[in-house]
């Protein structure tokens, strides 16, 4: 499920080694992983590993795994790793907080369950967000990608895809973004909108170089 928002790589130095590509993130079993990275690392934890940790996580819960990359950010990716693993509970912090505002317009017994992870989204996926029709509903979006006062209508964005169940932008999503934004303060799409417009719902502010975020180069909270 994508938002419609729309490119050989060396083999050596990237942020996935042959032994870590696939190595799982080390959680208390005690902890959901969304709820895991949402966490400050301990004192003294090495940066690089627990980036390289997170992106794993995200490339095993990913549409495709080659969507999760910093190929397109850094060469090699040292400067990302390590802001990552400094920062990336902070975002996550902050998607969760917006996710949890979109959930609280349901009543308690129909609200779906749902997670949400920043992800480094390769160019290539051509999107700046997508979810997984999981429990929990899965969403990962690319908070470099859209400038951070427009994150709400992101996150709006996947969740809808969750709740309407399909990757799609008929009927089922067109009601589900309508209720969110309604809900949240958020551009409500016209009853007559097309498809195509809803494949860009809410209208959201676009990032001039998206890697800085990633760089630590952008002031988003």
């Amino acid at each position: 499920m994508t938002r419609d928002l729309r490119r050989d790589r060396k083999p050596a130095q990237d942020e996935y080694s042959s032994r870590s590509r696939f190595s799982p993130p080390v959680e208390p079993a005690a902890l959901p992983p969304a709820i895991y990275w949402q966490q400050a690392p301990a004192p003294g934890e090495d940066p690089m590993l627990r980036a390289t940790q997170y992106l794993s996580l995200l490339r095993d819960l990913a549409v495709q795994p080659g969507w999760i990359s910093l190929d397109h950010i850094a060469d090699p990716p040292g400067t990302a790793l390590i802001w990552i693993g400094d920062h990336i509970h902070a975002v996550n912090q902050q998607l969760n907080a917006i996710l949890s505002d979109l959930l609280a317009c349901f009543e308690s017994s129909q609200r779906p369950e749902a997670q949400i992870f920043a992800a480094p989204i390769a160019t290539q996926a051509g999107v700046d967000g997508f979810c997984r029709d999981r429990t929990p509903i899965t969403l990962m979006v690319d908070p470099g990608r859209i400038v951070p006062a427009d994150w709400p209508g992101l996150v709006a964005h996947e969740l809808a895809h969750g709740i309407a169940r399909g990757s799609g932008h008929g009927d089922e999503f067109a009601g589900a973004i309508a209720h969110l934004c309604l809900a949240q303060d958020l551009p409500v799409p016209a009853p007559n909108l097309d498809i195509e417009a809803l494949s860009h719902w809410p209208p959201c502010r676009r990032s001039s170089d998206p890697k800085r975020f990633w760089l630590g180069q952008t002031a988003w909270h």
